[in-house]
């Protein structure tokens, strides 16, 4: 016990201090994770470990946090202007692309019918964790809101691969009829989905009335309240991962003080979930499985990297509007395979036996494709030139603050300001503030005291950025919905508690400092500053 205890420290330290590694290559973290597990797994003294049932229950937990931090880090606001190309994708994307690779598997590779669907539902889902560490660490911001696409389609379609999974076993063990299957598949998610949607309504209720706790109670609540989603849809026939899901949207898009709090808490813990199912798949492993089915992996990996992925995707986007063929490149490409397709192969396993090594052949396709399809998805973008240097991905998160030493904030000069024509040495600034750049007209240019401004300067002051040492102050945001208590008020006119002010209002992409007679009207999103 206390061994496992020490490796398992190892490898959690170790993967952390290769994130550098994973920031400078683009290959994502969970490839190092994987590497560990099965260098430890081919050790002597645990190359004995071969109990995929108690493996299949661990890594099942562990996904229950995966699914949920997949929605709760997901900003919908971001995310709204394509969540139907996202479920599109998600849901038929996952289907045809299982059925795509199912019948090359059943047709070429000779495996049998029902086993090849099996294989296809299994690796049909993206990874959510590999996509998000990609655009967070190598802020990758892409245009058309295709981050925002890629993101919320693989924190969704992993549920639908799982449904997909049950029903090809469901065909294995019990013989079940199509109409029975369907049916099964009907059942999955709509049970899923009013479980979640059931538990985010009650979720709600405790927010707007401010119920908080103390003392790590909200990380306990939320915690409570991702393992009830995932096992009460399951007792009731329905898909327990897209329950955890709709639960997790609904709350990472809810305005609360301790948000932030619960972010960072459950991006430890996504982390922890991820090294433990990687460390139990690295003791299910062995590198002589692995070269067994190499040639057989990489061909299903090159298929469903260049035929399956890509058929599905722009035969289900060329129905949608605004879809430019570079996006599909991008979006097809990005069909990274990781943890959830192991664990689906984990349970796949340990419930029926099969004729063929179906565990180290998605293990193995995992592998390969968070080293090919991860390694070159930067790459991929640039050359497609999808990316945009000037976007910022992480707004599309819901914690997208991002930590710097200092902080800039523009002003502009506009007719009548009292700074203009006078120079830079002749107005007063508190000491710590510099005029970084002044943007006038097309040009940007670095001033000196003796620049004299003009009306429509923009200018680009520079201060350090505040360090709230005591946690007193948060950022609150909220849409304006019809009827709201903000819909059609003044600022002046709205009633705040005494600690709290609006401080930023965004309108029609448009970002302005508000005043007291500014009319506030649906769709608007204001910044709310809490003070503690």
């Amino acid at each position: 016990m206390i061994k496992i205890l020490i490796i398992i420290a190892v490898i959690a330290m170790l993967s952390v201090l290769l994130s550098a590694v994973s920031d400078k290559s683009g290959i994502p973290m969970l490839l190092f994770f994987i590497v560990f597990g099965m260098l430890i797994g081919s050790t002597p003294k645990l190359a004995s470990f071969n109990n995929f049932d108690i493996a299949s229950k661990a890594c099942s937990v562990a996904l229950i946090f995966i699914m949920f931090y997949g929605g709760f880090g997901t900003s919908w606001r971001a995310a709204k202007p394509v969540a139907g190309k996202a479920v599109i994708l998600a849901s038929l994307g996952v289907f045809f692309t299982a059925g795509i690779t199912g019948l090359f598997v059943y047709f070429v590779l000779g495996f049998p019918l029902i086993e090849s669907f099996l294989l296809g539902s299994v690796i049909g889902s993206t990874d959510a964790a590999s996509v998000f560490s990609i655009l967070r660490r190598r802020k990758l911001s892409l245009k058309d809101n295709t981050d925002s696409l890629l993101e919320m389609e693989s924190g969704s379609n992993d549920p639908f691969s799982y449904i997909l999974t049950v029903v090809c076993l469901s065909l294995l063990i019990e013989g079940i009829n199509p109409g029975n299957a369907l049916l099964m598949l009907a059942l999955q998610v709509g049970v899923g989905l009013a479980v979640g949607a059931a538990i985010s309504v009650s979720v709600v209720f405790f927010i707007r009335r401010n119920i908080f706790f103390r003392g790590g109670g909200n990380e306990v609540f939320a915690i409570a309240i991702a393992l009830m989603g995932y096992a009460l849809a399951e007792r009731l026939g329905g898909n327990g991962y897209l329950s955890v899901y709709v639960i997790g949207i609904v709350l990472g898009n809810q305005d609360f003080q301790s948000k932030r709090g619960l972010v960072a808490f459950f991006d430890g813990i996504n982390m922890l979930a991820q090294i433990t199912i990687f460390f139990i798949l690295g003791l299910l492993s062995n590198i002589a499985g692995v070269i067994r089915v190499f040639p057989i992996a990489l061909a299903i990996m090159i298929f469903m990297t260049l035929i399956s992925r890509p058929v599905s995707v722009f035969g289900l986007m060329a129905f949608m509007p605004n879809s430019s063929i570079r996006q599909k490149l991008v979006v097809s490409w990005a069909g990274i395979r990781g943890a959830a397709s192991i664990v689906f192969a984990i349970i796949a396993v340990s419930r029926v036996e099969l004729q063929n090594d179906l565990f180290h052949i998605i293990f193995t396709i995992v592998l390969l494709s968070l080293a090919i399809q991860g390694g070159l998805m930067p790459t991929v973008a640039i050359k497609a030139k999808m990316y945009d240097p000037h976007g910022d991905v992480m707004k599309t998160f819901t914690d997208y603050a991002e930590e710097k030493n200092v902080q800039f904030v523009s002003s502009d000069i506009h007719e009548g300001h009292p700074w203009v024509g006078r120079a830079l040495k002749d107005i007063y600034m508190p000491p710590d503030i510099r005029v970084a750049i002044i943007e006038r007209g097309e040009e940007q240019f670095v001033p000196d005291g003796r620049t004299v401004l003009e009306v429509n300067d923009c200018l680009v002051l520079c201060a350090k950025d505040f360090d709230d040492k005591h946690g007193n102050f948060s950022l609150l945001e909220h849409v304006v919905e019809k009827g709201d208590r903000f819909d059609g008020h003044y600022i002046r006119d709205i009633r705040l508690p005494g600690n709290e002010r609006i401080i930023i209002l965004e309108r029609d992409g448009d970002i302005i400092i508000p005043t007291g007679d500014i009319k506030l009207k649906q769709d608007d999103l204001v910044v709310i500053n809490h003070f503690n």
